[in-house]
Order: C-alpha cells, then structure tokens, then sequence
C-alpha cells in the first residue's frame, strides 16, 4: 500500500476496512505476542521544501522488532 498521506489512526481504521487491520493493532487489529505495538513504519517520506523548492527524502531502516518478526 502506498500511502499519500494519513494519520496513523485513519491508516487503521482503511486497512481494518479493506480487510488488512495493522499487524499488532490491539484496537483494529489483533494483538501479537511478536511485537507490543502497530507494525506500522514509513520507510521513506518525501516533500518539497517549503523554502528552498528543494525535494527533500528521508528515508528509515526497519526498526529492531519488526526485522525481528520477518526472520
């Protein structure tokens, strides 16, 4: 899924709608002895400056507990 943009709580509650609720999410979700939070991570966010113009990408390693749930 490519989100455009999105809070966290309506990333959620879509993903619950169309039938694939947040690995971990205890509210839309089911709760996972794997991870104590929503497996939700932004890999990679990008925007425009709002001064320079310049386009701006920030982009971040999967977190610890999530790597640890995929091996």
């Amino acid at each position: 899924m490519c989100l455009k943009l999105g809070r966290t709580h309506q990333i959620r509650v879509h993903s619950k709608y169309i039938g694939h609720p947040i690995f971990g999410d205890t509210l839309y979700g089911t709760p996972s002895p794997l991870i104590s939070r929503q497996a939700l991570h932004a890999y990679k966010v990008s925007f425009i400056h709002p001064i320079t113009k310049e386009k701006i990408i920030i982009s971040a390693p999967l977190p610890k507990d999530m790597e640890n749930i995929l091996s």
